[in-house]
């Protein structure tokens, strides 16, 4: 039986759930479908939003303080990734900023600005920069605002800026990557500001780095980026220009009052917190470019010097950033991810390596034993320093965060398209990371980083995989994914159950029905949502804002592949042929279908004999959102692949019965034709024995009628069969034959039109046709006697069995 368990949160700090149930917020809130998706009016109304708010009034006339809901913000910022958030008014937007909590105004910063996203709307750009310090007026009272929400505004910022070059903006934001701290509650979260402002930096001049944007020449952006990433001096002009700045638009010069008494900075940058930030807005600014001069300022080090000065998950990010501008070398093999990696680290690993095989080899160091791990860390660090001087865990720090990286632009580029090729590459690095996790041997010892680090990489390297199968449910993928978080102890942090719970929620992205776009505007999205540094707890927003997790959301395309059967309205499995483009080998699958991102079809046709046949060309195909149902319609007689997976019980495969509730039941499984189902109830079947050539003959016509959806020709059987009997008794008239000459010259008219016609279901079969012609031949028994009768005047009168004949045999009459 289920039971349920009280978590005791007495021992945990009181800010402990504050963004777990932002997250559990926004989970909610992406329950609802997009606005539009459905192509009707939107549904979500500002009465609805407003009557969902948590209501305090109990708590208040109780004389009790309400809990706050932290879900709510989570809520509204889903709402606004939906689409639903434009419905609040300003005055409802300014009661949840006065009223709320640190979670709702993010919430409603980063929902509003999603919502509103590259539209620049100068009402939700004042209500961002009143949040923001560095924007105010001077004669503004400062105020005292949480570094979380002053991140979640410059998010915004970047949001409702995107790809505008705004010159205001764009000289704020590279200001705000270097500038000096501030108040001292603020200064925890510097790093993760300094990142925002970054990321927001590359979003508003996305893709602008080719064409430098008239204006914004004097800004000297990629110089300042530069020195943000390398360190050193800010130079006197830029300095100046920054107080200037700060002087008019940002509330003045720091007061004494201002002034951060925990952290003190000259006029040297501090590249540890400036150079995340700066690497991926210089990345985002020229994505695509192949600008091979931007490029080559985020090359690696090629010295163990240089390597000493740069921190080691620096180097996932110049190689993401590299990867960006360097678009399309990126190739979905081992070997790229290889060429990555410092040949510098790359000697100095093999060194090591080889060091370690050798002492185990000479009996130094054995496996049979239990030895402790750090010494056996301890003896091939001195093995290898024995050989070279250099510091063997700053080589083995930069080659596993240079290969996370190279696999995150991997997972970047590919994102979306199931594409095997890069998933096998990233697969490969990932049991390679996990063997150092798990395995004791010296040689996995001897690559192995510190705990911290190799934990981060085998996040990073997760969401890849996870970004490049996004939707498809790949097992594979699955099973590995569970084999990583299957190991949960004391050193197993919030941040990792966070980065392996969202790799499996990539995986089978809206129930298989999404995947991952790749264009420049979803690329900055995911960058944003899975910024390769995870938080150690659940309060944690040191280096990255939590709430920008859930931006992936933006860069989600619904791109399923379903069939409709017009008569039932159902969704139908069913198999499909797709033509790819340069290749002479068709795609073989089945609806529903994912349609991946990048997929070149040129056509696509239905391969079943139980539907009737569907061919679209790549036009359609290749406009994702406008082809998203195929309508079919299946043939009679046979049942859908739910009900009938083998075929096995088709009309084709049925016999007849004697049984009239087997017979009937057949007719009624694969038909709802009320005309067809009455004539197999009362004609089929008779309570008379000299009737049983009737009953014969109309249950063969109620299965080819079933059979070729031709239920209205009942009645010309029916005739054709009296026409039968009559004319073995000598009962057969002219306007019989008439009838019986027009069936005849309609199919000696399709066998003349050719194969492909003839081939087609005709209105009346062949066997009774040929029959009916055989009986009427047979009914003319004529003597000379009667032949001598046409020169009577009124010989028709007489006989009219002679007039059928020569209507028949299509003999010319001489009227008198």
């Amino acid at each position: 039986a289920n039971g349920t368990l009280a978590l005791d949160m007495s021992s945990c700090p009181a800010n402990f759930r504050v963004w777990p149930e932002f997250h559990n917020g926004v989970a909610a809130g992406l329950r609802l479908p997009r606005a539009g998706a459905d192509r009707n009016e939107r549904t979500i109304t500002r009465t609805w939003i407003k009557f969902n708010k948590p209501d305090s009034s109990e708590a208040t006339n109780s004389g009790q303080t309400p809990p706050p809901s932290y879900a709510h913000g989570g809520f509204l910022m889903a709402l606004g990734l939906r689409g639903y958030l434009s419905a609040l008014t300003t005055t409802d937007l300014t009661d949840y900023l006065t009223q709320g909590t640190i979670t709702t105004t993010v919430g409603v910063f980063l929902g509003m600005a999603s919502n509103k996203r590259g539209s620049c709307d100068p009402s939700i750009s004042k209500m961002l920069c009143l949040h923001i310090p560095s924007l105010l007026p001077p004669s503004f009272i400062p105020m005292d605002l949480a570094s979380t929400v002053q991140a979640a505004a410059v998010a915004g910022i970047g949001l409702l800026y995107q790809g505008s070059s705004h010159r205001l903006m764009t000289e704020f934001l590279l200001n705000e990557i270097g500038r000096q701290p501030m108040k001292d509650q603020n200064s925890n979260d510097r790093e993760g500001f300094a990142l925002v402002c970054g990321l927001a930096l590359g979003i508003v001049n996305l893709e602008k780095g080719a064409s430098t944007v008239s204006g914004l020449e004097d800004l000297r952006i990629e110089e300042r980026l530069h020195r943000y990433i390398s360190g050193g001096s800010d130079g006197s002009e830029f300095q100046g220009r920054k107080e200037g700045f700060e002087g008019t638009v940002g509330g003045g010069t720091q007061g004494e009052m201002d002034r951060n008494s925990r952290i003190y900075e000259v006029n040297s940058l501090n590249r540890d917190v400036t150079a995340p930030g700066a690497t991926l807005a210089l990345g985002l600014m020229y994505i695509k470019s192949h600008n091979v001069s931007v490029a080559s300022s985020l090359q690696l080090p090629e010295t163990h010097f240089s390597l000493d000065y740069i921190r080691p998950d620096l180097l996932a990010l110049r190689v993401i950033s590299r990867s960006l501008i360097l678009w399309d070398d990126i190739k979905p093999t081992s070997c790229w991810i290889d060429v990555q990696i410092p040949s510098i680290v790359k000697s100095s690993v093999n060194l090591m390596k080889d060091a370690a095989k050798r002492a185990m080899s000479m009996g130094n160091v054995s496996d049979a034993g239990p030895i402790d791990e750090q010494t056996n860390s301890d003896r091939a660090d001195k093995t290898s320093n024995e050989i070279t001087d250099f510091d063997p865990q700053a080589v083995r720090q930069a080659n596993a965060y240079v290969i996370a990286g190279a696999c995150f632009a991997l997972g970047l580029k590919y994102a979306g398209s199931a594409n095997r090729s890069a998933a096998s590459a990233i697969i490969e690095r990932t049991l390679w990371l996990l063997e150092l996790r798990d395995n004791k041997d010296v040689v996995s010892l001897t690559q192995r980083p510190d705990s911290s680090t190799l934990i981060t990489c085998l996040c990073t390297v997760a969401i890849s995989l996870a970004m490049v199968m996004a939707g498809t449910g790949d097992l594979d993928s699955f099973r590995l994914l569970r084999a990583l978080r299957w190991k949960c102890d004391d050193s197993t942090l919030y941040g990792t159950h966070m980065a392996f719970g969202g790799a499996i929620g990539l995986l089978f992205l809206g129930a298989g029905t999404c995947t991952l776009g790749s264009t420049p505007e979803d690329v900055a999205m995911l960058i944003a949502a899975f910024y390769p540094h995870f938080p150690i707890l659940s309060s944690d927003n040191q280096y990255h804002l939590q709430a920008l997790r859930h931006l992936y959301v933006l860069a989600v395309h619904e791109r399923i592949l379903e069939a409709c059967d017009v008569d039932s309205n159902e969704k139908v499995c069913i198999p499909i042929e797709l033509s790819v483009a340069n290749s002479n080998e068709p795609v073989q699958v089945s609806t529903p279908f994912l349609v991946a991102n990048g997929s070149k079809f040129v056509e696509l046709r239905l391969k079943s004999d139980r539907y009737y046949p569907i061919v679209i060309n790549s036009k359609d195909l290749n406009t994702h959102d406008n082809l998203r149902t195929l309508f079919v319609k299946r043939k009679a007689g046979h049942l859908s692949y739910l009900q009938d997976p083998n075929g096995l019980r088709s009309l084709s495969m049925q016999t007849g019965s004697a049984n009239r509730e087997a017979f009937l039941k057949s007719i009624k499984l694969f038909s709802d034709d009320a005309m067809l189902t009455s004539f197999s109830k009362y004609f089929c079947f008779s309570s008379f024995d000299d009737n049983k050539m009737h009953e014969r003959f109309c249950g063969d016509i109620a299965y080819e009628c079933l059979r070729e959806e031709k239920s209205d020709i009942i009645p010309v059987y029916l005739k054709l069969f009296r026409l039968i009997e009559s004319s073995g008794q000598n009962k057969i008239g002219v306007d019989d034959i008439w009838d019986t000459k027009i069936l005849r010259t309609y199919a000696e008219t399709r066998e003349r039109l050719g194969d492909e016609a003839s081939t087609s279901y005709s209105l009346v079969n062949r066997e009774t046709l040929s029959l009916l012609c055989e009986h009427v031949e047979k009914s003319f028994h004529t003597t000379e006697s009667e032949l001598l009768s046409l020169r009577n005047k009124n010989w028709w009168e007489s006989d009219q069995l002679l007039g059928a004949l020569l209507v028949w045999s299509e003999v010319p009459i001489k009227c008198m």
